[in-house]
Order: C-alpha cells, then sequence, then structure tokens
C-alpha cells in the first residue's frame, strides 16, 4: 500500500510530492508543504490554449481498494455527496495550494530569467535616492511599464488583471516601505495609452500590433 502527497492544476494530477508507506508519514509531509507554502504573489492565471483561471490544490492519496470508504464532501451547489476516487487513488485529506508567479521583464529571457515581485520591487527602487528621479508606473493593456527619462523597464503579464493586481501589490509595497519619487498611474485609458504606445515601439522596437496584445496568448 502507497501513500502520496500530489498537487493538481484545476482538478488535475500534476506531480507527485511525496510518497511513502505509512499514513502518519503521508500526513506529516502533507502539514510541512502547508505550513512552508508561503507565497507573496499567487499565480491566479495559466497560459493553457488561452488564458485561463488556475486553482492548485495538494491531496493526501492511497491505493485505492474495495473497503475504502469515500469521504462525503460539498459539491459546487454544496451539496453533500461522496467523493469519487482519484484515478487509480482514494482521496484521504486536501488543501488550497498556492504557486509563486513569475514574470518576463523585457530585456530578459522569458523562460530562463523570469521575476518575482520581489525582483521587480528592485527595480523599482533604482536611483529613488535622487529627488529629481521620478518613475511613472502604469498598466497598459497586460503591461506594466516602469518609466522615467532615465529608466525604462516593461513586465509582461498573462492579462490585464494580472497587471493590475501587480501594479496593486507594488503601490502597497511602496507605502508600506514608504518610498517617494513614484507616481502609480493605474490603469492607462485610451489617450494615455495612445503616448505610452509610442514610448514602449521607442525602447522596444517592437511593431504596434504586438504592443497592443492584451495577454500573452499565442
Amino acid at each position: 500500500m502507497l501513500y502520496r502527497v500530489i498537487l493538481t492544476m484545476n482538478g488535475k494530477y500534476k506531480k507527485t510530492l511525496h510518497r511513502c508507506k505509512t499514513q502518519g508519514t503521508s500526513y506529516a509531509n502533507f502539514n510541512k508543504l502547508k505550513m512552508e507554502n508561503k507565497v507573496f504573489f499567487p499565480k491566479k492565471y495559466v497560459n493553457s490554449n488561452g488564458i485561463i483561471p488556475v486553482e492548485y490544490k495538494i491531496y493526501v492519496v492511497k491505493d485505492f481498494d474495495e473497503s475504502d470508504k469515500p469521504r462525503l464532501v460539498r459539491n459546487k451547489t454544496g451539496k453533500l455527496e461522496y467523493e469519487k476516487k482519484f484515478g487509480d487513488w482514494t482521496i484521504l485529506h486536501d488543501s488550497s495550494y498556492y504557486i509563486e508567479e513569475t514574470f518576463w521583464v523585457y530585456g530578459y529571457n522569458n523562460i530562463h530569467d523570469r521575476k518575482t515581485v520581489k525582483d521587480i520591487m528592485g527595480l523599482l527602487v533604482i536611483g529613488l535616492k535622487d529627488k529629481k528621479y521620478v518613475k511613472q508606473v502604469v498598466v497598459i493593456n497586460n503591461k506594466l511599464l516602469i518609466y522615467s527619462e532615465e529608466q525604462f523597464d516593461m513586465v509582461v503579464c498573462k492579462c490585464k488583471k494580472d497587471a493590475q493586481r501587480l501594479h496593486h501589490v507594488l503601490y502597497k509595497a511602496s507605502q508600506s516601505n514608504e518610498l517617494k519619487n513614484l507616481l502609480f498611474m493605474g490603469t492607462a485609458n485610451k489617450k494615455m495609452c495612445s503616448d505610452y504606445y509610442d514610448i514602449i515601439h521607442e525602447n522596444t522596437g517592437w511593431n504596434y500590433t504586438k504592443i497592443w496584445r492584451t495577454t500573452t496568448r499565442p
């Protein structure tokens, strides 16, 4: 008999995080994973045949046996029902789980050198000791622009909602750390976007069709 702690994404098996021969050891590792699951900016969308919301969960499961008693769980309508087995496994316990989001920052490799929110905070604070150094932080479609006459950094997010969520988190962090010379502009309106499109074009050489895109969907 094998016990496992598995990770799922939107209800589908993703990988096994731990396996052992005793239920107690499996629960101990499950609880350790929960306790250590400290995430600053959880991933909420994935690019899978389009940009879709994502939910991760971890489960304690065991090899299915005919004598196993399934759990009573609530379905999406709130009604109690017996839980179906997960493939060849019986589910014993579950919990939400969070994965840290990473971002493509223009100028870095979009696969092998992705950045976390903490990395992007590092871009924000560059040069802030100079009181004349003022930066704008603004959302343009699915992009977050950090811009001044001296600096151009662009974070490409999966969708506009993710870019807006990143903008909000950076704003809160800047307030908590009392950072000055940062102008958080929110989401650019159509009139503002035209000017920012030109700024992006001048700094990246991208064509406007690419700049106008609102998601990272191929």
